[in-house]
């Protein structure tokens, strides 16, 4: 293992994707906090860290709720920042999209994000920390890429991620703060197989990338960008 003495807050990170960056980042010496809504999954997710030795400290919170956010990231205090949580909220106009769970994806994938990169900006602005963010964005939310019946809630929430992270990269400019996503396709999680989807991309096939963004080494003058992976193509 690989000390780096820096240390990153991921939400979402209970499992799927947000768990195997959490693994990644914990092989190159990170100190890792992980957060989330259920509380089983964070401490399994926890477990399997502190048996690579890396104890990890975890959140119980829902992203949504702005005021527990801020909470965690002040106690933790990180200088990186992952950004994972998101509900598919599947269902047409027709039927299970109600304006209701329409707001709720729009709550956990989008304020979700902005209250998390909020709570950290701050945090960095007033203590002179130059820190960094990747968010996770979809294919399904960029421009001009193939949508899928059902999934109109989830594409609008992670075209708006997008969106804020390249005005969130334009704040925090002066500050020294970098803001990235990027954007994969299909990865294989516990949330693709309820769809009765079976993608060939690990979720740990991600984590690089996440990590290279968060490394200032090697991906310094990038900001404000979105990087797609296109995973499962063949």
């Amino acid at each position: 293992m690989k000390a780096n003495n820096r240390s990153v807050f991921i939400t979402g990170g209970g499992s799927g994707l947000g768990a195997a960056i959490a693994r990644h980042l914990a092989r190159l010496g990170w100190r890792v906090a992980l957060a989330g809504r259920n509380q089983t999954r964070l401490d399994g997710a926890a477990a399997e860290l502190k048996k690579m030795g890396t104890p990890a400290q975890v959140f119980a919170l829902d992203v949504a709720n702005a005021s527990a956010v801020e909470a965690a990231i002040r106690e933790f205090r990180p200088d990186a920042l992952v950004c994972c949580a998101a509900i598919m909220g599947r269902g047409d106009v027709w039927g299970e999209l109600t304006p209701g769970l329409f707001a709720q994806v729009m709550a956990t994938n989008v304020s979700g994000t902005f209250n998390t990169c909020a709570a950290a900006m701050k945090l960095w602005k007033e203590n002179g920390i130059k820190g960094d963010i990747v968010n996770i964005s979809s294919l399904g939310g960029i421009r001009g890429m193939q949508k899928f019946s059902g999934f109109s809630a989830y594409a609008a929430s992670k075209h708006a991620i997008v969106g804020l992270t390249e005005a969130l990269s334009i704040d925090g400019r002066t500050h020294g703060i970098r803001v990235n996503a990027v954007a994969p396709g299909t990865i294989n999680t516990a949330m693709t197989e309820a769809l009765g989807l079976e993608p060939k991309t690990q979720p740990d096939q991600l984590a690089p990338t996440v990590a290279f963004l968060l490394d200032r080494q090697q991906s310094e003058l990038i900001s404000g960008t979105t990087m797609e992976v296109h995973c499962n193509d063949d």
